[in-house]
Parts: structure tokens; sequence; C-alpha cells
């Protein structure tokens, strides 16, 4: 959810609370004073009345309302002088109306002209508490229109050109690529608060250029530094193992050394290339075709497996076409390819299927299920293996991150790698 929708979620339920609270207070304040309007009505009805009959002939007594908005009876002398006015709540059955309403009821007594006590009770007009809820929720409910109304009004206009310095901020740091190098010059804005934002997070990505650009052209030196000797070692190696006096020990040993040297050239460059590959500094290619590349490489290790004795099994069943660059693809492909072969049985199988949106490879092996959990990590190889540099399946995982590819292992009697897309 957007950060403007949810103030605006946030700012709609305060005001649902806050209506809804002050629409019980007012409708008990407005019923309250709607009350004592027609309680000082019944007081002042009272007055008139019991003026007009002190005079004991027009008295009529009755013991309920009918024609007239009063009943009349005698009390005696010690309980009429007890008596004070009360005003409460009653129902009325209306004969006119076939029904019962809500009024307001006085109870009192007073003492005519010749001593005599009565008790008189007085009823107001209706109490329409029902028509009155109807009155106040409608009116409330527009008022509550209105104010969500405003409210989201304010939201779009107000809150997004306020908020419009984060969301040009987001967007730059959405287009960011650290091996491009580009630091960001924001807009100057009047809010302070954005803009020590910008000025905080100018400078995070400044200091990170700078260190990342440190660490490549490191990387870059050691690589090419280790790389040369290596080379030098070795090429010197091979021409010594080519005198004609060594004994066969001794050319055996500077075979041993050769190989050392080698694994440690290799090392060196795939540790290079999982730096690159992390570090996106290969340039971005356009939608390849996999077929092609699984087709090519499996030719290449056409020889090797033969050798091996493995059958290389390859089913087409659907083109999927990705967005990756060629040489990483190549890697990608390559690495698998050649983990199933360098971990597969003599005689074993290696199949291949390829769907529209994802590619699998199944390999026999006499090794249990793998780790999947550590798997993937560097320098993560069989024990048995002394060929692997423990880089090959870590390379892979670098570059599905670095592509929006996921791949996975899993184990069903072979070992099974997938590699699919993430927007699939």
């Amino acid at each position: 959810m957007k950060l403007i929708n949810h103030t605006l979620l946030f700012l709609s339920a305060i005001l649902v609370i806050t209506v809804g609270t002050w629409a019980v207070i007012f409708y008990y304040q407005l019923l309250s004073q709607v009350k004592i309007t027609f309680d000082e009505g019944l007081a002042n009805y009272k007055i008139i009345l019991i003026d007009k009959l002190k005079d004991d002939s027009l008295i009529v007594r009755n013991e309920a309302f009918k024609d007239n908005n009063y009943i009349v009876r005698n009390l005696c002398e010690d309980f009429a002088l007890q008596v004070r006015d009360s005003y409460k709540d009653t129902l009325i059955y209306s004969e006119l109306k076939n029904k019962s309403y809500r009024t307001r009821l006085l109870t009192t007594a007073f003492a005519s002209s010749d001593r005599k006590y009565y008790e008189i009770k007085m009823i107001s007009q209706e109490l329409d508490t029902d028509r009155l809820v109807r009155e106040i929720a409608t009116s409330l409910l527009w008022l509550f229109l209105f104010l969500l109304i405003s409210t989201i009004l304010i939201n779009n206009f107000v809150l997004k050109k306020t908020w419009k310095p984060f969301y040009q901020l987001l967007r730059h740091l959405d287009d960011f690529q650290l091996d491009k190098g580009k630091i960001w010059n924001p807009k100057e804005t009047k809010i302070k608060e954005f803009s020590l934002l910008n000025k905080s997070i100018r400078n995070l990505l400044s200091a990170n250029v700078n260190i990342f650009n440190s660490q490549k052209q490191f990387i870059e030196n050691a690589s090419h530094e280790l790389q040369t000797p290596l080379a030098i070692g070795i090429n010197k190696l091979e021409l010594l193992a080519d005198q004609k006096d060594l004994a066969p020990v001794h050319i055996q040993r500077i075979g041993n050394i050769i190989e050392i040297f080698q694994r440690l050239s290799s090392l060196n460059k795939s540790l290079l290339l999982l730096s690159k590959i992390e570090n996106r500094q290969f340039i971005a290619g356009e939608p390849l075709s996999l077929d092609e590349i699984i087709r090519k490489i499996l030719d290449d290790f056409t020889d090797y497996s033969e050798y091996r004795k493995i059958k290389m099994e390859y089913k087409s069943e659907h083109l999927w076409f990705v967005k990756l660059n060629r040489d990483i693809a190549n890697i990608l492909v390559m690495n698998l390819v050649k983990n199933a072969i360098i971990h597969n049985r003599l005689g074993g199988e290696l199949i291949i299927t390829l769907s529209s949106e994802h590619f699998t490879i199944e390999n026999t092996s006499d090794n249990p299920a793998l780790n999947a959990d550590k798997l993937f990590e560097r320098f993560n190889r069989s024990p048995k293996s002394n060929v692997s540099t423990g880089l090959g399946l870590a390379i892979v995982k670098a570059i599905a991150d670095a592509s929006d590819l996921s791949v996975t292992y899993s184990y069903n009697g072979n070992h099974v790698f997938k590699v699919s897309s993430l927007t699939g």
C-alpha cells in the first residue's frame, strides 16, 4: 500500500471513530435539550391549568388521557403535601393513531379554592426519538461524506504535492546503478526533513560509489597480478618438465605443482567472475533463445561425455527467450552442465528439459541427496572431487540473482536443478 493511501486510510478510520463518537454524544445531548424544552413547556402549562382548575366546579375527574392531555384524581391531604413535581418518559396509547407513542409526563398536586387536594398528570406532545435518530443519522452521513471527500481531495492535491520530493527520491533509488556511479542532484525543497533526507542519501550513494570503484579496481588489479605470475610459473614448470635428465619422480612432482597452479589460476578467474556478476558489471543483454545456447554447450561437452560414457538427452518442449547477457547465459548453462557431468557416474544419464518459462538439468549420481541450504554457497564441494573449485554453483546462483531468475535444487532419485523466471 502506498504511503498516501495508508495516510488516507488512517485519516478515514480516525474520521469514522471521531464522527461516530461525536454523533452518540450529540444525540444524547440533543435529546436531553428536547426533554428540557418539553419539561419547561409542561411546567408553564401546569401553572395555567392549575390556576384554571382552582375553581372546583371546573374540575373533571378522569383516569385516562382521552379528550384532554391531562388527568385529575383526588388525593388525601397528607399524601398531596408530599408530592413534588416529577418528569419522566412514558408511553401513551392513541386510539386515533391506533398505536403507542412516547411522551413526557408531569406529575404534581394542587389544592382547589375549597381546600380539596388533587393529583394532576399532564403529557406533552409526542417525543419522536426514532425520527430524531433518523434525522441525526442522515445529517451525520452527509457530514461524513463531505469530510471524506474533502480528505480525499486534500490527500490527492496537498499531500501529493507535499510528498513529491520523497517519491522523486524513491524513483532515483529505484533507477540507481552502482556500477554507473551517476550521483543524483535533487531539486531544492522547502521542507527541511526532505532536504536533509536528500542530502543524507546523496552522501551515502557517493560514499558507496567510491567504495565500489575502489574495490572493483583492487579486485581487477589483484586478479591480474596473481594471474600473471601463475601463468609464468606454469610455463617455467612445463619447460622444466621437458628436461631429459629429470627422474620420473621429479617429473611427477612438477606435474603435481603445475596442477596446483592451474587450480589456483582457475580459482582466481572464478572469484573475479563471481565478483563481476555480483557487482552487475556485465552489459545488460537482449532477449535470447536458451535453446541455441544449450545445444551449443551440449555439443562442446560431447567428447567428454562420450569419454565418461554419459548419455545426454535434450528435450525442447518450448522455446524460452530470456533477457540475459549472452556471455553470462553461456556461463550459467555451462556450469550447470559441467556440474551434472563431473558429478555423474560412469555410464550415467544427463537430461535437459526446456519449456517456455524454465529449464531443468537432471543427472544420475552415486551420491545421495544434497543439502539444498548449503549447495549454492562458495567453496561448497564434494570431498571426493579434486578438480572442482566449489564456485560453479555459487556463480550460477549469483547470475540468477542478478538476472531476475530463480535456481532451485531437488532430488527424485536423480539430482535436479531448475532455472526459472521470477516474473513468469
